[in-house]
């Protein structure tokens, strides 16, 4: 989808006429550069959405930690900078993977980062 496509998508679902933020494009630019990532590995089937939330956040609190160590340790404005901006990125692109892990079993097809998640049957029999 083209950023002017992902745009227009994005300021026809906002309600009340509002202008989407600029979070709110880059949140919908990371959800659909999160679908278009081929399958590399398929999951285990002992992996299930709920234990992802958990793990994302897990991963997300791990990457601050990180964040902060690097700020502190490296000494290279750049470089630290650099670091910085690359581990909220991929904290970012977590977080929003993990978002859609919250109502994907309803429609049975969970994924995360573009991996295919099983959804067990006491959460949705459907699928």
């Amino acid at each position: 989808m083209s950023e002017s496509a992902t745009w227009a998508a994005t300021t026809a679902a906002v309600s009340d006429g509002e202008e989407p933020t600029l979070l709110d494009q880059l949140a919908d630019g990371l959800n659909d550069l999160g679908d278009q990532l081929p399958q590399v590995v398929e999951l285990p089937g002992w992996v299930e959405p709920a234990l992802l939330r958990s793990v994302a956040v897990v991963a997300i609190v791990a990457i601050v930690v990180l964040a902060f160590v690097a700020a502190r340790l490296i000494r290279r404005m750049v470089v630290r900078m650099t670091v910085v901006i690359i581990l909220a990125a991929l904290a970012a692109g977590i977080w929003s993977q993990r978002v859609e892990l919250t109502d994907c079993a309803a429609e049975c097809s969970c994924a995360l980062f573009g991996q295919v998640v099983q959804i067990p049957a006491d959460l949705n029999p459907n699928c």
